[in-house]
């Protein structure tokens, strides 16, 4: 199911400090730099479903991914939640 495959790309992910795209079909449209989310997110082209974290998903990570509809985001933590975005963490 979709909560234990982003699960397992999550847990990947950890210590990587890396952040990963995932399209609908969860497969991975780009892995980059987790501090260069922000910037990606708001000039890219890509609709990506989820975005996986490997640290804290900023005010600025959640506000860019919103205006591109991103539907989850899967991070260690938050620094809001005030957001219409599915936020998990494991």
């Amino acid at each position: 199911n979709t909560k234990s495959k982003l699960k397992e790309i999550f847990e990947k992910n950890q210590g990587s400090e890396k952040a990963i795209l995932l399209n609908e079909d969860l497969n991975e449209i780009k892995e980059i730099s987790a501090k260069s989310l922000g910037s990606v997110l708001a000039r890219t082209r890509d609709k990506p479903f989820a975005v996986i974290i490997d640290g804290t998903a900023t005010n600025t990570i959640i506000r860019n991914a919103e205006n591109v509809e991103v539907r989850v985001i899967v991070a260690s933590n938050f620094t809001t939640t005030d957001t219409r975005i599915e936020l998990m963490s494991f």
